[in-house]
């Protein structure tokens, strides 16, 4: 029977089968329209998407989604397309809430404390000052008032600690790259706006430069005709692929997905397979066709600086690639930069499982860097939560390629960032120390471990957000909370708001615990959040926070501590957690359950931990 060609062409479409599917079945359509890659190739193709996405209720993005984000769009240019590339590019990890601002009301809003912005509370603000929007259109490059500028910043951050992401000024039309006056007032101001987008907002100052988005394009981005009549500041598609590097931006700042980096070495670090061509053999020159591998090389060193973690995951002779390392100067990676090293003849997929178990990862937060189609297809179909990078024959386009993805950006970079590699060393050290002793209990005992108990504050508060959005296994509600939301309740001297820095005799694993306990009355508190990182797990480090919670509450004699567990697909580690700590079950309604704790004189047993006190609060 022959087939239906108009069946054929709605199966060939997602969109197509997305609307077909959208009443029925909106979580179908919905992940149709996720699915649908064609959407970002022209206007009316985006513009498709957005009117099918509008039709999903915000209960079906809102379940798909891992995290909710509150994200403010202001600026002296329409956003429109800004806002609706954002709703579709953060669907399937982010489940936006956006408020958008008046046309050129930017600096109102982050000045005035009663204005929608301030009632908005937003976890992110992006702020779009454009070029023809200071320029009226580009007829009059008046000077920018900078101070006031920097005044609106400051003033939105003694209220707010969202970080906020400002898109600086494009080039005008006329801009030529050299010293006209045009050119002098567009690099001026650029470089103006980016100082006092710092001065006033300090590290949740985020800038970003359209340029490289808009060079990227295959057509004219400047569009006057579009400012002339609705203050778009660029051409439709422009607005559109500037959204979607903006997204990426956002992601990278409330939930970043990748932590670990696995990088094949044969044809991918450098040219060559050196169990043929010898080490003396393999291309690695900055001045021919290898250059592409040094290229990959700095852009992974400068990852691993900014705390991704580097498996190198290679079908080798271990020997054979240390040997790289260490007799060829050129290389910019060295082996220090790696957390392990997964170098033998088995499979792909069980290296990078095994390493995933050593790292205490999970798969989807590994990101699988190789040259060969057949090696990614192997992981992709015994590992599909590890994200894969399709990269282009050319090693010249490697790096490119893979920045060109936006998974490897840290916007807001903490301290525990940037020691990364060193404390997952200081966790290697330990599981060394962990198989020579005789009993898990000896293990600890010789751990030496302090944990010291510090309030939640502006030092310590972008940390803890971290913390608070990323999260998942050793978390008991997985709620995520604003950078607002902790910071108010920082400041509460009512509510229980800590945060914990481990540390033992292998080394200091930084702020890696968070614990919020709210009063709900005059005699019940209820414990919001507790949770740990991966990093920490299985050093009986909750204990000691337990035990400083019931202290801090048997000064303030409390009737009740109520506590739930929220089970996810991750979380299952804690699931007895509380009813180990004397919890009673009061509730258990699905899979929710509640439990009660009205003894706070009785110490909970913390065998291994000493409490300290953070001195600067006592």
């Amino acid at each position: 029977m022959r087939a239906d060609p108009m069946s054929s062409s709605v199966a060939a479409n997602p969109l197509a089968q997305a609307r077909k599917t959208v009443a029925e079945d909106p979580g179908a359509a919905y992940e149709l329209i996720l699915q649908n890659s064609d959407a970002w190739l022209s206007v009316s193709s985006f513009l498709s998407a957005v009117q099918l996405l509008q039709r999903i209720p915000s209960e079906t993005r809102e379940q798909r989604a891992k995290i909710e984000v509150k994200v403010a769009l202001l600026g002296n240019c329409t956003l429109s397309y800004t806002a609706d590339a954002l709703s579709l590019a953060l669907g399937p990890t982010i489940f936006p809430k956006i408020y958008t601002g008046d046309f050129d009301q930017w600096a109102m809003d982050l000045i005035d404390t009663a204005s929608g912005l301030a009632n908005f509370a937003p976890d992110v603000v992006v702020v779009h000052l454009s070029s023809l929007g200071f320029t009226k259109g580009g007829t009059d490059l008046a000077a920018v008032p900078i101070k006031q500028i920097e005044d609106a910043f400051r003033s939105f951050a003694d209220r707010s600690n969202a970080p906020v992401i400002t898109i600086l000024p494009e080039p005008l039309r006329e801009c030529t790259g050299g010293s006209s006056q045009t050119d002098c007032w567009y690099n001026e101001t650029r470089e103006a706006i980016r100082r006092a987008s710092k001065h006033a907002l300090g590290n949740r100052a985020i800038t970003l430069d359209a340029v490289p988005t808009l060079l990227a394009m295959n057509s004219d981005w400047a569009a006057a005709r579009y400012w002339n009549s609705a203050k778009i500041p660029l051409h439709p598609k422009a607005c559109i692929a500037l959204g979607r590097r903006l997204a990426r931006v956002i992601e990278n700042v409330t939930y970043p997905r990748i932590k670990v980096i696995a990088v094949d070495c044969d044809n991918t670090l450098w040219g060559g397979i050196v169990g043929e061509d010898g080490s003396k053999g393999l291309r690695l020159s900055p001045f021919d066709e290898s250059a592409g591998y040094l290229n990959l090389q700095r852009l992974l060193k400068e990852a691993a600086a900014n705390g991704f973690l580097l498996v190198a995951l290679s079908k080798n002779d271990e020997e054979n690639v240390r040997e790289v390392f260490d007799q060829r100067p050129e290389m910019i990676l060295k082996l220090e930069d790696f957390s392990l090293l997964k170098i033998n003849w088995g499979p792909k997929s069980q290296n990078l499982l095994a390493a995933a178990n050593e790292l205490n990862l999970a798969l989807d937060s590994f990101l699988l860097i190789d040259d060969s189609p057949f090696e990614r297809g192997e992981v992709a179909a015994a590992l599909p939560d590890v994200v894969i990078a399709e990269l282009p024959p050319d090693p010249d386009e490697y790096a490119t390629a893979i920045t060109r993805l936006g998974l490897l950006e840290r916007p807001l970079l903490s301290d525990e960032d940037t020691r990364r590699t060193e404390l997952y060393r200081q966790e290697q050290a330990r599981q060394t120390a962990r198989e020579a002793v005789i009993s898990p209990e000896e293990f600890l005992r010789d751990l030496q471990l302090e944990v010291l108990a510090t309030p939640v504050g502006a030092e310590n508060l972008d940390r803890v957000a971290q913390l608070v959005a990323k999260t998942n296994q050793f978390n008991l509600t997985t709620r995520r909370h604003s950078r607002d939301k902790l910071g108010a309740w920082a400041s509460d001297p009512n509510v229980y708001a800590y945060c914990y820095r481990v540390s033992d005799r292998f080394g200091d694993a930084g702020i890696t615990g968070v614990c919020v306990a709210l009063p709900k009355s005059d005699r019940v508190f209820e414990l919001d959040t507790l949770l740990l990182s991966c990093r920490v797990i299985g050093r009986t480090v909750e204990h000691a926070i337990m035990e400083h919670l019931r202290q801090w509450l048997a000064d303030r004699k409390p009737e009740e501590l109520r506590g739930e567990y929220l089970p996810t697909p991750k979380n299952g580690l804690v699931a007895d957690l509380l009813p180990r700590f004397g919890f009673t079950l009061i509730s258990n309604v699905g899979d929710r359950k509640q439990y009660s704790l009205d003894d706070f004189q009785r110490p909970i047993a913390n065998a291994f931990a000493k409490i300290v006190e953070d001195p600067l609060t006592d």
